[in-house]
């Protein structure tokens, strides 16, 4: 009876009496948009309907066949599976458009067999179909047929999961049908059986009661159309364009149900404040009205707990009797007051409904069995919320904010918010944002809600979500091939289960616990089948919660968070008639990154860095303490741990927690006998005596320096005699452990073989870890702090905003004393981070929390284990984490890179332009897979997006960093890495001949901020005496002032690019007008800079050992996406900005005139466009491309190369010293647009030969299109092309180039296949 209730509740919210959606498989709202869109001759044509019919026309003659098939099929006496199949068949091809059924099918993976009753479109729509059962569930019936077969690793399943596992098998079906006598479910790929989605039509039921609108619905759903074409990728399909739609649909959903909660707490909050007078006199005190918000937010947890469990069916345990539901349901439940807050005349004075209300509360903790409630404990435990207990609150109050927890406005329309179908993570996501919020209390007793902090208005829209996309992809390569290996190595049924629940993961930074949930739903799936290929619902719930309590952690620093977290496992993990599992040792309260990580670092000491002064220190204190610090470890013994030496040896602490992590959760008795023997574990004097060491540790960063002890026995900062005295059962100073603990407790500090010792020690690390830790830089931000504080200096600038700061010492001295506290904290996090041995790879530049995060992540993830987690792309790119990630590379730990643009967006918040990934570490790896450029994580499916790379290719393209080159394709990958193979790169740190050019850099010659006391205009030097001789400026009295360079004022073969001559003293923006025709053709026409500088200072900075009056410079501020990346030229002998970067060589000019057309190939800039991952062609990327070494060229080489780069080069006289330098004494060249595009395409189809390319290697560098069809995902000179074809009405550059590479190669020359790199080894 409660299933039939169940299923018509589902039905209900559709509109619909036979058709169901279960776990949102396609969002409510979304069917019913299908269902009620306009009949258009365009919606009927997109169901193949004949021109000229009506779609209405056409559903109604369908449903007469499929009546009439149904028919024939309900008089079959003995309904077999054959039976059903042929009535699926037949339904299918006369009622709903498919075309061809091609059955029975068998596939097998491995040991695995999935035998398919039929299969349409070529594969794209499997079909299973089961014999109709009475009185049961046909659909999870298991059966032999359904499963694997002799031998195989399942012998029975149910339809269900037959057509389930096959779709999470397969890569190329998302959409499935399943039939069960005359009901049929429509199904998707979904990783998760503990919250099953599909959508069921019961065909027997619309066909014998005539439900025409009832079969419309289910034919537009799943009419053959819907799967999409064959051949198209299996998400390129309606079905799953209205399933993306709803879970966009699903953002503004969020952003509403916040909306609603908020105003729910602002209800029970002006409640109780206005009919309690004595707790509105508690609530001045600030810490008690924070106490009191921590209350309201955990009663509506509780509502909203108590809402899912009963739109869910899970609060009543089976054995109570329907007297007893009816009694809850009718007077107590939840369901029951919603219903009453619908009528606003029941929202009177009286108090009754919260006193009721509080009645089924307080029996949710101990079991109230006149009520058939369990004792669920934990959430309900009354010691929570001292003050809401003994609060009374209004029937209007109360029953206005039920109505905001029970109904929700969309469209107009009132909704009640289903909250039986939203994903735990979802509302995890709204209370994220409620923890932001700020409570106040006016003078006139309002109670209101602020959440205008700066930042919270990305957290409240719901843009922290991480959506469930990205999370299932993490949990993909993290979390499956764990437990596959972990079911492979055990031999039996017993064996595999006891493998899964001895799986430890971990979030240590959980939030609401989106990624715990997505783990534990999975871990819960395999482990209900290993114990019962039949388990149903209630099976696969109890595996949920003995997954939650054996292999389920967690850690944040915000403790409202861990509340949450503790409150999404429960909502998921309750089973009827158990309570609520004891969740305190597995989700714990602290900061992640700040605290012991391994108790090794206690025996080395306080590093020295601890005792740097910072703000408000006195530099003689800190010289103290560090003297003292010293002292104590030059006299220091050793701790052995691995022989117990400490007070709490290691493997105690692990075996002791682990034994009660093992104690049973069944009935609340149970919970609160391993609730106490957690309690005294983490009492024991002689672990607590560890602890403080560890927190004295911490400590020494944190503490002030502001004062000289009186003397050694009353140090108020610790030192490692300190931690050793405290281990060695000593006591240390009262008021300095005192301090120690309170500082420790406000820092959060976590150690983690204290918080999680049987998995740290026990295990040696967890066996997954993942999550989306956050992305902030670990500094105070000045703006957003004073926001809220002071909002005048949070609009100031820069020193104007210094300069106020300091003035509060005097104005506002409390709000500067905390300003010196919170800004000392954030500078001792980060010295904590750099000193030690925590953070060696990541702790460099400005910290980030998300490199710090990464590196933790890696050293918490135990040998064959692995780890997830999103963060930005300069993980991988970025010269900074450089070390961590060629760590990664050279260790084997690279599994995966997955690459996204934010453009969709992915995450609404941040920017569109913005570039994260998912990135997934692990052991021994011998090829990590990539993927750069995906908006979408169904882009994966497309092949040709996805390479592999292993650590020696990585390290062949990329030998100095071993950072991963960034590419947008597969073939883009092969063809740079066999590039690489030929090519060496241009310095190679480390290694003898590593610079065969001989190569100097020098940061231009002037930095354009820090020197900008040299320069001079010419109105300046005008005023100063000074006249105009050529390029430069010279005074009679004596002095030389010569030009200034600025990279936006030279291009390709080019010095003249950009002219500031006609802006006279007006800088101007960024882009420069380019220089005229009429300009180039005149020889003696030379650009004017905007600053000229004393020239006996440019003289200076130019390396001595460059003697030619020329320079060779480059463009250092680029991109990978601009028309070109790499951008050298030959420019005069004259001063140069730091945006333009010189070059300096210890070949001849001849050669020097090779590599500079070398630089310019557009080959190398391919290669270049996968290396430059910001907005700077910086040192590091430049040493690492290809570039041929001077052995490469012969002097016939040289012979077509020179004369080419000379041309091209010597447009004016000013680039004479180029030209005698190349032998040439002749004048300028004539500036000739035409010839000056044939020259360069002929030194670029030349380089393309050197560097090995085939002619089409060459059209693909120069247009992937050309080669592989407009829908690849790749582009390289994308803009080039667009910019030749606008100006010249075609792609210009590529017809040049291509026909210079055919003259080339008429005339003999060949790709050079063999390469460059023994030559290097030749030559040294």
């Amino acid at each position: 009876m409660a299933r039939i209730a169940n299923r018509l509740s589902r039905a209900a919210e559709l509109g619909l009496d036979a058709v169901a959606i279960e776990g949102g498989l396609i969002a409510p709202e979304q069917v019913q948009k299908i269902v009620g869109a306009s009949v258009t001759p365009k919606l009927a044509a997109s169901y193949d309907c004949p021109r000229g019919t009506s779609l209405n026309d056409e559903v109604a003659r369908y449903f007469r066949i499929g009546q009439a098939l149904w028919s024939d099929y309900g008089r079959i006496e003995h309904k077999t599976v054959a039976h059903t199949v042929q009535f699926a068949h037949d339904l299918l091809t006369q009622c709903f458009g498919f075309d061809e059924l091609n059955g029975p099918v068998e596939h097998t993976d491995g040991n695995r067999r999935y035998r398919l009753a039929c299969e349409a479109k070529e594969g794209r729509v499997p079909i299973v179909a089961a014999a109709p059962a009475d009185d049961r569930e046909a659909f999870n019936l298991s059966a032999h047929e359904f499963g694997d077969g002799a031998g195989g690793s399942r012998v029975k399943r149910s339809p269900v999961s037959l057509l389930q596992d096959w779709l999470n098998s397969a890569d190329h079906a998302l959409w499935g049908l399943v039939f069960a006598g005359d009901k049929v479910r429509l199904m998707r790929d979904n990783a998760s059986l503990t919250r099953p989605a599909w959508i069921e039509a019961d065909l027997g039921a619309i066909f014998a009661g005539e439900m025409i609108v009832d079969f419309t619905a289910w034919w537009l759903l799943t009419h053959a159309t819907r799967f999409g074409a064959v051949g198209a990728p299996p998400s390129d399909c309606p079905l799953e364009e209205w399933r993306t739609e709803g879970l966009k649909q699903g953002e503004t959903a969020r952003a509403d149900l916040y909306k609603n909660v908020r105003e729910a707490l602002l209800a029970l909050g002006q409640g109780a404040v206005e009919a309690n007078p004595d707790l509105r006199e508690k609530l001045a005190d600030h810490a008690t009205l924070a106490a009191f918000f921590e209350e309201l937010l955990r009663t509506a947890y509780r509502l909203i707990f108590l809402a899912v469990a009963e739109d869910r069916d899970l609060l009543h345990p089976g054995r109570v009797a329907q007297e007893t539901r009816a009694l809850y349901r009718d007077s107590y439940s939840f369901g029951f007051w919603r219903e009453r807050a619908r009528r606003r005349v029941v929202r009177d004075t009286h108090h009754d409904a919260w006193e009721a209300m509080k009645i089924t509360l307080r029996s949710l903790e101990h079991g109230q069995e006149l009520l058939g409630l369990p004792a669920l404990g934990g959430l309900f435990a009354a010691g929570a919320t001292p003050l809401m207990n003994s609060a009374r609150i209004s029937n209007r109050r109360f029953l206005t904010a039920l109505h905001y927890l029970g109904f929700i406005m969309r469209g107009g329309a009132m909704h009640r918010i289903n909250w039986r179908d939203l994903k735990t993570e979802e509302l995890g996501s709204v209370y994220e944002g409620l923890l932001e919020i700020t409570p106040q209390l006016t003078a006139s007793d309002v109670f209101t809600l602020d959440d205008n902090a700066r930042g919270n208005a990305r957290k409240t829209s719901g843009s922290y979500y991480t959506p469930d996309s990205l999370v299932e992809t993490l949990l993909d390569s993290t979390l499956d091939p764990v437990l596959e290996k972990a079911e492979i190595e055990a031999s039996t049924p017993e064996g595999k289960i006891a493998a899964i629940l001895d799986l430890k993961v971990i979030d240590p930074a959980c939030g609401s616990g989106h990624f715990l949930l997505g783990a534990a739903r999975r871990m819960a799936d395999r482990l209900a089948r290993l114990r019962n290929e039949d388990a149903g619902k209630a099976e696969t719930q109890a595996a949920l919660r003995d997954v939650v309590s054996r292999c389920i952690h967690g850690v944040d620093r915000n403790p409202m968070a861990v509340e949450l977290a503790k409150v999404a496992l429960w909502i998921e993990s309750v089973s009827p008639g158990k309570p609520l599992g004891f969740l305190d040792g597995n989700i714990r309260c602290g900061d992640a990154l700040l605290g012991v990580f391994d108790l090794d670092a206690l025996e080395l000491g306080i590093p020295d860095e601890a005792y740097k002064r910072l703000m408000g220190d006195s530099q003689k204190a800190a010289k103290y303490y560090l003297k003292a610090n010293r002292d104590a470890k030059a006299g220091q013994g050793t701790l052995d741990y691995a022989g117990g030496g400490g007070l709490m040896p290691p493997a105690k602490l692990a075996t002791n927690l682990g034994a009660i992590r093992k104690m049973p959760e069944d009935t609340l008795a149970q919970v609160e006998k391993k609730r106490e023997a957690y309690l005294a574990w983490r009492n024991n004097p002689a672990r607590w005596a560890t602890h403080v060491a560890c927190d004295l540790y911490v400590a020494a960063f944190l503490l002030p320096k502001t004062e000289l002890p009186v003397s050694c026995g009353a140090r108020m900062a610790p030192t490692t005699g300190d931690v050793r005295k405290r281990l060695g059962g000593g006591q240390v100073y009262g008021p300095l452990e005192a301090a120690t603990l309170e500082v420790s407790e406000a820092a959060r500090l976590l150690h983690w073989p204290l918080a999680f010792p049987d998995v740290m020690i026990g295990k040696g690390g967890f066996d997954v870890v993942l999550g989306n830790p956050p992305w902030e830089v670990v500094q105070l931000g000045e703006q957003e702090y004073f926001e809220s504080r002071i909002p005048d200096i949070a609009e100031m600038k820069g020193a104007v905003r210094k300069k106020a700061i300091a003035a509060l010492v005097d104005t506002h001295p409390e709000i500067f004393a905390e300003y010196v506290r919170d800004k000392r904290r954030f500078e001792a996090i980060n010295d904590f981070a750099r000193a030690g041995s925590r953070f060696d790879l990541t702790a460099r530049g400005k910290l980030n929390t998300y490199a710090l995060f990464a590196e933790h992540f890696l050293n918490l993830t135990r040998e064959g284990g692995r780890a997830g987690l999103i963060v930005p792309t300069g993980i991988a790119t970025d010269a900074t984490t450089a070390p961590f990630f060629g760590h990664l590379v050279s260790g084997q730990r690279l599994v995966a890179l997955t690459d996204f643009e934010n453009s969709v967006p992915l995450f609404p918040g941040v920017h569109r332009s913005f570039k994260f990934c998912l990135l997934t570490l692990g052991s021994g790896v011998t090829a990590a897979d990539f993927a750069f450029f995906l908006t979408d994580p169904t882009q994966l499916e497309d092949a040709r997006r996805c390479f592999t790379l292993s650590p020696q290719e990585i390290a062949r393209i990329n030998p100095n960093t071993k950072t991963v080159p960034v590419f947008r394709s597969r073939y883009d990958a092969e063809l740079t890495a066999s590039i690489y193979n030929r090519v060496p790169v241009l310095i190679e740190d480390g290694q003898k001949g590593g610079n065969p050019w001989g190569l100097e850099f020098r940061q231009g010659l002037f930095n354009m901020t820090s020197d900008s006391n040299l320069f001079r205009t010419a109105v300046q030097l005008a005023e100063e005496g000074f006249q105009r001789e050529g390029s430069d400026w010279l005074r009679d009295s004596g002095g030389r002032y010569v030009p200034l360079y600025e990279a936006k004022m030279f291009n390709f073969f080019d010095h003249r690019f950009g002219d500031y001559g006609l802006r006279g003293d007006d800088r101007g923006y960024r882009v420069m007008p380019e220089t005229p025709l009429a300009a180039y053709q005149d020889p003696n026409f030379e650009p004017a800079p905007f600053y000229w500088v004393p020239d006996i200072e440019m003289h200076a900075r130019i390396s001595p050992a460059w003697a030619w009056r020329w320079l060779l410079a480059f463009k250092d501020v680029t991109s990978a996406t601009n028309e070109r990346t790499a951008i050298f030229s030959a420019i005069p002998r004259v001063a140069v900005g730091h945006t333009a970067p010189l070059v300096f060589s210890s070949q001849p000019p001849k050669r020097v005139a090779a590599l500079l057309a070398n630089f310019d190939a557009l080959t190398l800039d391919m290669c270049a466009r996968s290396k430059v991952a910001g907005l700077h062609l910086t040192y590091a990327y430049l040493k690492q491309l290809p570039i041929l070494p001077p052995s490469a060229y012969s002097e016939a080489d040289l012979a077509f190369i020179v004369p080419r780069v000379l041309e091209l080069t010597y447009t004016s006289h000013s680039m004479a010293p180029f030209a005698r330098d190349l032998g040439y004494e002749g004048a300028p060249f004539e500036w000739d647009e035409d010839r000056r595009a044939e020259l360069r395409a002929e030194l670029d189809a030349w380089y393309a030969l050197a560097y090995g390319l085939t002619r089409d290697e060459l059209r693909y560098v120069l247009d992937p299109a050309d080669i592989m069809g407009a829908d690849y995902p790749s582009e390289t000179f994308r803009v080039l092309k667009s910019n030749e074809k606008r100006k010249f009405g075609e792609y210009r550059t590529r017809r040049l180039v291509l026909t210079a590479y055919d003259a080339l190669f008429a005339e003999g020359l060949r790709p050079r296949l063999e390469g460059y790199r023994l030559l290097i080894f030749t030559e040294n």
